[in-house]
């Protein structure tokens, strides 16, 4: 791939910023429009934006611009016009009706966690949640109100406490609204559903500024769109969402094996996993190193007895001494938090696609293992997410997740920290390749979450199968100018139309 290849997909952002920040007479910021082409902002339509917001609205060189703008992967630095940071809906609600009225390319922020870099944007508008992180618990009612721009880690603390816990992701610094609007994985998905499965209403701003709550009996329509279409039809500002009784204390366990048994490894995985207990969440992986070193691993949780434990993993230890097996006991709040750091620390670079597998082909693991070789940089993974259990007792109709059929979700990431863009070139280069090899043995279709730089519309069209002319009726309905389109977009009619006729 020629680097003016890669940087067209968005991925060298550094090099290919196209609209710096400037002033022009003094008077006027350069900002970006919804179509791609530059507009400008007036101071005095800037300051009425700012007097009408209770919460900060940065420009590039107002002092804490550099650090909100920051996302966490590297990959994307990007420059916005302006950065609102919210603190209540009123503030949501100006900034939205702002950018609509000046049709600002538009961002919306919570965690900053979009691997594809949609959480900010170059020379537009960043609506930034972060400052709206209250949760609020209901422990008779076993629901939590989580406010759009929350962590998990607000809600993981709050709730597990008081004995409650429901599924929500692996590293606590993720976003709550990003993570459930495109679906939410998390460690107790096999037990308790996706989180959008838990998703009781919500609140939304949409393009048109109002406020709604959406339910079951309210805007039914807007309730199914956000359990699974993203961040297409509007900001959720609320989450009402439905909590477990659960015990504050779970196990944990790693076997590591080293990388020449990983085909044999990954093959007993599939068959222990198929039919894993329902208190078991259980994943692999497999690390390979630019030195030729790395190894695949079995880990995971178990919610249930400590009699029961040793029981299940027995399984596993009958492949053979690992060279490492580590099993612990620790509050799930910690266990939540403990992969926070190394990789998946603010600052690094990320490169992932992943997808679906709903079978296990022939060949599968020997063409995993065998074209993971020849590694550009410092280390590459491939990781595999059970999803079935609970996951598998919702129709792929109840929510726009249609995938409820498949038995994981199979993701390859590049990790590294060096800015050169040569040194990106070459691990995206390299891990679209292993895609390449590798994707038949998905059925197409992926979490959006993981929605990669490169993937194209027919692609995130495809994905919904059958839910997608529903999900289109709702954009069409709540935002058919597609104002918020930095997300796995939902295309509405009209646009669709127009660019037929283009």
């Amino acid at each position: 791939m020629k680097r003016r290849d890669l940087l067209q997909t968005g991925l060298g952002a550094v090099a290919a910023a196209s609209l710096p920040y400037r002033r022009v007479f003094g008077a006027e910021i350069a900002a970006m429009t919804l179509s791609g082409s530059e507009t400008f902002l007036t101071d005095a339509e800037v300051n009425e934006f700012v007097g009408g917001q209770r919460g900060v609205v940065l420009q590039p060189d107002s002092i804490g611009y550099d650090v909100a703008r920051k996302v966490w992967n590297a990959v994307w630095d990007k420059r916005p016009a302006l950065i609102a940071r919210c603190t209540n809906v009123d503030d949501v609600i100006n900034a939205v009706n702002f950018g609509r009225s000046h049709n600002l390319l538009t961002a919306v922020r919570c965690g900053g966690h979009s691997a594809s870099g949609k959480s900010v944007c170059e020379g537009g508008l960043v609506i930034d949640l972060s400052y709206m992180n209250t949760v609020e618990i209901d422990v008779a009612a076993k629901t939590a109100r989580v406010d759009g721009g929350a962590l998990l880690a607000n809600l993981d603390r709050k709730a597990l406490p008081l004995g409650l816990a429901t599924t929500s992701g692996y590293v606590s610094h993720t976003g709550i609204g990003g993570l459930t609007l495109g679906g939410g994985v998390g460690r107790l998905h096999r037990k308790f559903g996706l989180a959008i499965d838990n998703v009781l209403g919500v609140e939304v701003v949409t393009a048109d500024g109002k406020h709604l709550r959406a339910n079951e009996k309210e805007n039914s329509e807007l309730y199914w769109g956000v359990r699974g279409g993203g961040g297409n039809f509007g900001i959720v500002t609320k989450f009402i969402i439905r909590l477990h009784s659960f015990a504050p204390e779970v196990h944990s366990f790693r076997f590591s094996y080293p990388l020449e048994r990983a085909e044999d490894v990954l093959n007993f995985y599939f068959d222990y996993s198929s039919d894993a207990h329902q208190d078991l969440f259980v994943n692999a992986g497999l690390d390979v190193r630019a030195d030729g070193g790395g190894g695949v691993g079995i880990s995971g949780n178990f919610y249930g007895a400590d009699a029961e434990l040793d029981r299940l993993l027995q399984p596993i230890r009958t492949l053979g001494r690992p060279l490492s097996e580590r099993t612990s006991k620790s509050e799930y709040v910690k266990v939540q938090s403990v992969a926070d750091g190394g990789t998946n620390a603010h600052g690094y670079r990320h490169y992932s696609k992943a997808g679906f597998i709903t079978e296990i082909k022939p060949g599968f693991t020997n063409t995993l293992v065998e074209r993971a070789e020849s590694l550009p940089t410092r280390g590459f993974g491939v990781s595999f997410l059970p999803l079935d259990g609970a996951v598998h007792r919702v129709g792929p109709s109840e929510t726009p997740w249609a995938h409820r059929n498949a038995l994981y979700n199979l993701s390859t990431d590049s990790t590294w920290s060096d800015p050169d863009p040569d040194v990106a070139e070459k691990n995206v280069k390299w891990n679209r390749a292993y895609w390449t090899d590798i994707e038949s043995f998905t059925n197409g279709g992926f979490y959006i979450n993981s929605l990669s730089a490169d993937d194209g519309q027919q692609k995130i069209n495809a994905n919904h199968g059958p839910n997608h002319d529903r999900l289109v009726a709702v954009k069409d309905t709540y935002d058919p100018t597609n104002f918020f389109r930095l997300n796995a977009n939902i295309v509405p009619t009209i646009q669709r139309r127009e660019a037929r006729k283009g």
